[in-house]
């Protein structure tokens, strides 16, 4: 932050800081200012002009103050606001402004800062609420996604963040997905099983029968796969068997063995050659990501065994902290702690819930098909449960797949 300090402190005298006569100056300018006097070779060792000494706490109060701040702490706290807020007055500008100059800015090399994702988050949440379809596709079509490395964590902070909008502008998504960048940073991203029967089951059959891309071919049809399970009609693993999935996503492959799993039965011999192929050349990480579809499987067909499996592979493995993976890691405790209450079921006992269930935060597009199994786990492990019982009600009607049902809650343990 001092760096930025001495930035905003040539902006604000009006000259760069290169020799000693601008040290002098500055001195003259500060104390006019501030009435506080900062001498000019302590200005020369701020900008190493001379040997670099750490400034004092009261030359960055004063130099602080010089630039409009109560004292250095006041700049620390205000400073990046005023930054961000810098960036949303851009947006807006452009916004109402001319459509190029929107995808100018951000394909400009003044858009590589520290609030870039943010701001086409924004920008592409403010498009989609005024509907402006071609603006929107030209974004997606522009550098920053078609040569920005974005890492996953940012990528699922993108997808959950536009994607979220779209639930209630579906009609808008549609006219994207036969863009790439849409469908790789959205509509594989913001996956809303909660609408298998509404948008994104007819978003799913859509993309299958337009895009070249086998990983999002394979992606689609997989959807279209668990779609038919909770609809209660008959899962097919036909169309992935002549494909390779050697150099997928390890969550694509995950999302892939589960339809293998739901229309052959499990079998903990197909699971360990998987995982024998796959962790030869990676690290627990590919464990982490490769189950986090099967452990949503898991809990959904009641698959205790496995459960177990999942328990017995992952129980000795590190989690990454990335920031995805606490949604991972919420969604194993949660499939866990299902698997501990169908076992202590036999010895007549209950889980003490309340502490393990309050603590699991589930975020993203899965989070109102993931709370009708916590309130499962609630239903069947607490002693006051019709209230729990009204809300799950609620909840499958929005839901509405036939799978899933009161009597589905009522069994889930027998």
């Amino acid at each position: 932050m001092i760096e930025e300090l001495k930035k905003l402190t040539i902006k604000n005298a009006g000259f760069d800081i290169d020799d000693r006569g601008d040290c002098v100056l500055l001195s003259e300018i500060i104390l006019e200012k501030t009435d506080e006097f900062i001498s000019y070779n302590t200005i020369r060792r701020l900008f190493g002009l001379i040997t670099y000494v750490k400034p004092s706490q009261s030359t960055l109060n004063t130099i602080a103050k010089f630039n409009g701040y109560n004292n250095y702490a006041h700049y620390i706290k205000i400073a990046p606001h005023k930054a961000y807020w810098s960036e949303k007055e851009k947006l807006y500008s452009l916004i109402n402004g001319e459509p190029d100059d929107i995808i100018l800015y951000i394909n400009s090399s003044k858009f590589k800062n520290e609030f870039e994702l943010d701001f086409i988050i924004s920008l592409c949440r403010e498009l989609i609420y005024l509907n402006k379809e071609a603006i929107l596709e030209e974004v997606f079509n522009s550098n920053y996604f078609n040569q920005n490395q974005l890492n996953y964590s940012e990528v699922l902070h993108f997808g959950n963040s536009v994607g979220e909008l779209l639930k209630t502008n579906n009609k808008l998504g549609k006219k994207l997905l036969l863009n790439i960048n849409f469908l790789n940073y959205v509509y594989c991203i913001y996956v809303d099983y909660s609408n298998l029967n509404g948008y994104y089951g007819e978003w799913s059959k859509f993309v299958f029968s337009k895009t070249n891309d086998i990983q999002l071919k394979c992606f689609a049809q997989a959807i279209l796969e668990l779609k038919n399970y909770l609809n209660n009609k008959k899962v097919s693993y036909s169309y992935f068997q002549s494909i390779d999935t050697s150099n997928f996503h390890p969550i694509l492959q995950g999302r892939i063995y589960t339809i293998q799993l739901l229309s052959s039965g499990f079998n903990i011999e197909d699971l360990a050659q998987i995982i024998e192929k796959n962790s030869k050349n990676s690290d627990d990480s590919f464990l982490i990501d490769f189950f986090y579809e099967p452990i949503t499987i898991a809990m959904l067909s009641k698959n205790f065994e496995l459960m177990n499996a999942i328990i017995n592979f992952l129980s000795n493995k590190k989690i990454i902290p990335k920031y995805y993976y606490e949604e991972h890691y919420n969604l194993y405790k949660l499939m866990r702690l299902f698997y501990l209450s169908w076992k202590n079921k036999f010895e007549n006992k209950k889980v003490n819930l309340k502490i393990e269930v309050s603590d699991l935060d589930f975020k993203y597009s899965y989070s109102k098909f993931i709370h009708l199994f916590v309130l499962i786990l609630k239903y069947h492990n607490e002693s006051v449960n019709k209230n729990i019982l009204n809300e799950y009600t609620e909840l499958l009607e929005k839901i509405n797949v036939p799978f899933i049902s009161k009597e589905y809650l009522l069994n889930y343990f027998e």
